[in-house]
């Protein structure tokens, strides 16, 4: 797992330079160790705390997948979720930049 502590903005940097197609591969790879890390959470009686970081964690990967895969915004649940979801900006702002996704995708957060 790329955030072993669920913090979107490691996994940020860490794909942030990276082209297209590594950035849904790790993108994609992190949202399974992800699910898996919930799974084993619930098991080993996490508490709703740490449950909860874990779930925000999976909707921000899930809703930057959504967009990267169907090229629309996706549904938020929480403010948390938006503030999560725009950080991902930067990453598309650099495969805009590398010619790798049309400008039009930056519609697609707030500024």
């Amino acid at each position: 797992m790329i955030s072993e502590d669920c913090d979107v903005d490691r996994l940020i940097g860490t794909i942030k330079e990276l082209p297209y197609h590594e950035v849904l591969t790790f993108t994609i790879k992190e949202g399974y160790a992800c699910d898996d890390l919930l799974v084993h959470c619930k098991k080993e009686g996490a508490s709703e705390e740490d449950l909860e970081r874990v779930r925000e964690y999976r909707k921000a990967i899930q809703d930057f997948l959504f967009l990267l895969q169907m090229g629309q915004r996706p549904d938020y649940i929480t403010r948390k979720n938006v503030e999560n979801y725009n950080k991902f900006r930067v990453v598309a702002e650099n495969l805009v930049k590398k010619g790798e996704l049309l400008p039009a995708i930056l519609n697609f957060f707030d500024r």
